[in-house]
């Protein structure tokens, strides 16, 4: 049997600071997305509020995300992003997160699926793809998070 690939390019990258999130209780913690952009040669867009990551915390520590994000591209164009995913928590790491500590995204397992809604011709292709995330650089209250469109 031939083993089957998937294959990716990447998009864009989104890079930003969070504060501290709210916790609502221990398996609810919301956070604000306050300032983040969107950089790449094809988009470049600032996220405006209201955008925010509702992360419910699973019984086994991971965190399963729920985000919504709203965008503006340099242009002015409204791009709605929402995903869902993953940030396993693995031994030490939420000491570590807790602490403050910037960690590299090879240290850690965060993938997400994003999609797009936007009625700007420009961008419409967003609407029409399948993408995934992959987390470069989470924690000490920055984010810097590659988005790849699966081919």
């Amino acid at each position: 049997m031939t083993q089957s690939t998937l294959e990716t390019r990447w998009l864009m990258t989104l890079q930003g600071s969070i504060p501290k999130p709210v916790v609502i209780s221990p398996s609810l913690m919301i956070f604000n997305v306050l300032d983040a952009t969107i950089d790449s040669p094809r988009l470049k867009a600032k996220i405006l509020p209201p955008s925010g990551d509702w992360v419910q915390v699973q019984d086994n520590g991971n965190w399963k995300l729920d985000v919504r994000l709203l965008m503006e591209a340099d242009d002015g164009s409204p791009i709605y992003a929402q995903y869902s995913g993953i940030l396993r928590m693995d031994p030490g790491l939420g000491e570590r997160l807790a602490s403050g500590e910037e960690i590299p995204g090879s240290e850690l397992y965060f993938r997400s699926a994003p999609y797009f809604q936007t009625p700007s011709e420009k961008y419409g292709w967003l609407n029409s793809i399948v993408a995934v995330g992959k987390m470069r650089s989470f924690g000490g209250g920055n984010v810097i998070y590659d988005i790849f469109e699966v081919l």
